[in-house]
């Protein structure tokens, strides 16, 4: 194995992971949106709910902040690199330190949804599943 096909396997994995983040948040909201009741014609989600609903947006929300800050971080450095005069084929290294806040917010975002489910998960046990 060779460090491009470990980074290959790291690349797809974690995209492979953060689609699946998001197919989770999307059927999150529609799981409590099953759960949704009226009062006096305005829609209410039950209470046990609304702190997996918080985390599962937290997540989508984080999901997002991840990409955008990669995004400006490393077309700030490409930005910098062209500037600076290096040509398209010009082989130079980075700082590992560029992908730490879009790490951070990447298991930010999996922390998020996953506790989401676990207290989702809590509820639907104790309101769906015979005592």
């Amino acid at each position: 194995m060779k460090l491009k096909d470990a980074r290959e396997n790291y690349y797809f994995h974690s995209g492979k992971t953060s689609e699946l983040v998001r197919q989770l948040a999307l059927a999150g909201i529609a799981v409590v949106w099953l759960f949704k009741y009226e009062v006096l014609g305005v829609p209410k989600i039950p209470a046990p709910l609304l702190a997996p609903l918080g985390l599962i947006v937290i997540g989508l929300a984080l999901d997002l902040l991840q990409y955008a800050t990669a995004t400006g971080i490393w077309g700030v450095f490409q930005r910098r690199k062209e500037r600076a005069g290096i040509g398209e084929d010009v082989e130079f290294t980075a700082p590992p330190q560029l992908n730490w806040p879009a790490l951070a917010f990447f298991w930010l975002k999996v922390v998020s949804i996953a506790a989401a489910y676990y207290f989702l998960l809590q509820h639907l046990a104790r309101t769906v599943l015979p005592q």
